[in-house]
């Protein structure tokens, strides 16, 4: 078995990591290079649990766990995205802008670690340094960066050297070009669609918010990103919410990034609003979602003094069983604070997904994005539909 880790911007990165074949012992996992991992499954077992704990930079008393529990026949290979900094080099440039060809007067830049935006040239931002950096520039008409004054897009790759300029120039090529989305119809009892489309680079930039979409049906346009490469991707995703019973329901979609159209696969049958959590340290989920063929399960367990725990499962490792109880891993190395204690308040939600490329294929893609505090695995071509369910506990 190989686990890689990666940090935000898919370069390696550390963490303890530990693993347990079958109901057995959890052990640490031998480490074989920078950022990978390895652990053998014997001959006539197939049932795997694989956990990393990753500290994120200025949090270091807040653990960041994540748990896969798969089978051999699920993959024997996986991906954990783990917000560090290993060995990025930072650096200050400056870009010189002119969009005056397009009528624009407002310049925004988004590079691998934020967005910057000016209304004067030049415009100055931190970079990480590369020979191949990936940026994605907006230019806005009306001195206000609003996605209904946008007049201009380019994607550029360039040497990020430190304290050099770059000249950023808009012609009539740049001009921004909409595609049209088709997403589902509201279903009764939830809230009319809310909608997002960015850009996902394989190498760590992100742009969120590239789209106006609403309504019922979910229906409006997007930015068409041209220039971008193979393996980059648009990511489109509509949430529907049931704000009274803390349920959602999600359809998302993975296409190139110059997709003039989208159409978002069909939402899955929402979690009974009856679904219950016993209160307990490590408590059991049930893992039955109505539809019956669930590609995999997630679970998000976090309290109000740490850690975040996210843990993935898979029918495969369930192998029929319907309830999956929270592994104790507080004996293991370095996971010594993910059980919360007595008189804690803890969130969960319980997310049951459903997709045409098994669970196996998401959670060993090199790609992920990041998707509020924790990340999305990213499959070009890729779709994926949810339903959740959320809720709060007091450890007794």
């Amino acid at each position: 078995m190989t686990v890689k880790l990666i940090n935000q911007w898919g370069t390696p990165a550390t963490a303890t990591v530990v693993y347990q074949v079958g109901n057995g012992d959890w052990k640490l996992a031998a480490q074989k290079d920078y950022g990978v991992y390895t652990f053998v499954v014997p001959p006539g077992e197939t049932r795997y649990g694989v956990s990393a704990n990753c500290l994120p930079v200025g949090l270091s008393t807040i653990g960041f766990f994540s748990t896969y529990q798969l089978t051999t026949n699920d993959t024997t290979e996986v991906v954990f995205p783990c917000l560090n900094l290993s060995d990025q080099s930072f650096s200050e440039i400056s870009l010189d802008w002119d969009a005056s060809a397009l009528g624009a007067n407002r310049f925004e830049a988004y590079d691998r670690i934020d967005q910057n935006d000016s209304g004067s040239t030049p415009l100055t931002l931190d970079a990480i340094i590369g020979e191949d950096e990936p940026f994605l520039f907006l230019a806005y008409s009306g001195g206000v960066v609003d996605y209904a004054n946008l007049e201009g897009v380019r994607f550029e790759r360039f040497d990020t050297t430190p304290n050099q300029t770059h000249s950023v120039t808009f012609t009539a090529s740049d001009t921004a070009t909409f595609g049209s989305l088709t997403g589902p119809s509201t279903p009764t009892g939830f809230n009319d669609c809310d909608f997002d489309s960015g850009l996902v680079i394989h190498n760590g930039l992100y742009v969120p918010e590239l789209a106006q979409a609403g309504g019922n049906p979910c229906n409006g346009d997007f930015l068409r990103v041209p220039g971008t490469s193979p393996g980059d991707v648009r990511m489109f995703m509509a949430n529907y919410r049931d704000p009274v019973n803390n349920r959602t329901l999600v359809s998302i979609l993975f296409t190139g990034t110059d997709a003039a159209s989208a159409s978002l696969p069909a939402l899955p049958s929402p979690w009974p609003t009856s679904y219950a959590v016993d209160a307990a340290a490590l408590p059991s989920f049930d893992l039955n979602h109505p539809d019956g063929d669930a590609t995999g399960y997630l679970i998000f367990y976090n309290g109000d003094r740490g850690p975040f725990w996210q843990i993935y499962v898979s029918p495969d490792w369930l192998a029929g069983a319907t309830s999956y109880s929270l592994p104790d891993l507080s004996q293991a190395p370095d996971f010594g604070g993910i059980v919360p204690l007595k008189g804690d308040s803890v969130d969960w939600e319980v997310i049951a997904f459903f997709s045409d490329r098994p669970i196996g294929d998401w959670l060993s893609t090199p790609t992920w994005m990041p998707a509020g505090p924790v990340s999305m695995p990213v499959l070009p071509g890729g779709g994926m539909t949810a339903a959740s369910i959320a809720g709060t506990l007091t450890v007794p």
